[in-house]
Parts: C-alpha cells; structure tokens; sequence
C-alpha cells in the first residue's frame, strides 16, 4: 500500500500486488480537500453538491475524532464524488478496487461510484459520526451506467492500512442515485463483488520491442462497465486481478498518460 499525502488534498492510497523480479509502475492523482458547505452541528443539516452528491448529518452526531468527546459547533464538510465513468478513475481512486466481503473473503470489485468525505470542526480538528449515529449518503449514477445499475448494491468503506474495501451495509437506487447509511467517514464506495484471478503479460510492438508505461485495459465482453487497468513497466510488463471465468477484451493506448 502507497500512501501520498499533501496539506488541502484528500490523501492518494494505491495498492498494488507485487511480483518477484518485476517493477510495479502506477499513477496518483490527488484530489483537492475542499470545504463544500457547513452543518450547524445541533441541528444537523444537508450539504449538497452540483452533480447530486449529499451529505446529511442529524441532529448532535458528531464527535471530535481524536477523543470521541460529543462536538457543538458548525460542521465543515469536505466531499468529492469520485466518477465511475471518469479518464482519471484509475489515478485518483484509493486501493485498486479489491475489497473483503462480509464473509471476509477478498473480492474484486465493480464500482458505481465513490465519495470521499471529511468532516472538521471550527478549530480545524477531525470529526467523525458518534456511535449509535448514522449519516446519509447519497452518490450520483452516471447515465452509462445507471442502466446496468442494480435496484441495490453493497456499501464498502476503505480501509487505509490494509488497502482494501470493506463491506459495509447496503445502498438502494433512488431515481438516478444510490443512497445509504453509514456510521462513520472515509473513502466510500458502491460496489458489485466478483471472484478473481491473477492476469499478466508483456505488451511488445510489432517489431517485438517492449512497450515502457503505456495504459492497458481489460474489459469483460459481455459487460464493458466491468473493467481493469494498469501501466506496463520499464520492460512493458503489466499484472493485475481480473474477473474469473469471463471472456475480455484487451487495449492498448499508447498515447494514454
């Protein structure tokens, strides 16, 4: 696990499987740690953004994080809704989209769409959801994607130390939107989890020559929303999890940065 962390940026967390004698090479994107509304803490509130992402806290359900001391005061709220669809998904979301489901078996996951949200207080301390508190959540669909979009689908928070998503309740499609509970703030995710393999190769030109950080994809056939990525190294080598037990379609883009 890789952890970049810059003052005003959410932090940039990839995981990565290593292979014996071979480089991993990969990108990060950090994402800016914007305040995007404020939430008086004893009446709690909605924050709202411009592409349908919400937060809504209720009434006293907040803590200071380091303490879990009962907070009073405004609520600033930092959240960015992480595109499905986006070029960039690759770079700028945490883990590499593995996650352990609520039988703690590790799967590989097909995101609709993930949010990352933090809460501070007026003295800048972090702040979390109390116990016995839940926040709202709500995550934009995409129109890609919001036909393939199951009528529910599981919650997954991301666990920074061990790089991996966690299965955390549910979220149920509303309209054009996944909305659920959830008891506490980090990276958040919507996720559909399959059983996975390993997957390698080498891509070379035509004439045989190594193709060095080129982007390579794989998507399944029978569901193009259902996809992996990865750079190829210095000696266009290129690993990662896969779908098992489904018929994909590799690209290159050699253009791709």
């Amino acid at each position: 696990v890789v952890t970049v962390t810059k003052p005003g940026y959410f932090k940039g967390i990839k995981t990565y499987q290593g292979v014996e004698g071979k480089s991993v090479f990969f990108r990060i994107k950090l994402i800016p740690k914007n305040t995007v509304g404020v939430i008086n803490s004893t009446i709690g509130g909605n924050v709202t953004l411009s592409n349908g992402m919400i937060v809504a806290l209720p009434a006293n359900a907040v803590v200071v994080a380091s303490t879990s001391a009962p907070y009073s005061g405004n609520i600033n709220v930092s959240a960015y809704w992480i595109d499905p669809t986006a070029i960039d998904l690759d770079r700028v979301m945490p883990g590499d989209l593995r996650g352990l489901d609520k039988n703690n078996s590790l799967k590989v996951l097909t995101t609709f769409g993930m949010v990352a949200v933090e809460l501070s207080g007026d003295n800048g301390s972090l702040l979390q959801i109390a116990e016995g508190k839940k926040a709202t959540l709500t995550f934009p669909l995409p129109a890609a994607a919001n036909s393939v979009a199951p009528a529910s689908i599981a919650l997954w928070s991301f666990d920074e130390a061990r790089g991996l998503w966690l299965e955390e309740g549910t979220a149920s499609k509303v309209g054009n939107a996944y909305v659920g509970e959830v008891s506490h703030f980090s990276f958040w995710n919507c996720d559909q989890p399959d059983d996975y393999v390993y997957f390698n190769c080498n891509i070379l030109d035509a004439a045989g020559q190594p193709l060095p950080y080129v982007w390579v994809q794989l998507r399944v056939v029978s569901n193009p929303w259902n996809s992996r990525y990865g750079y190829t190294d210095s000696s266009g080598y290129v690993g990662g999890i896969v779908p098992a037990n489904e018929t994909l379609k590799l690209e290159v883009f050699t253009n791709y940065s």
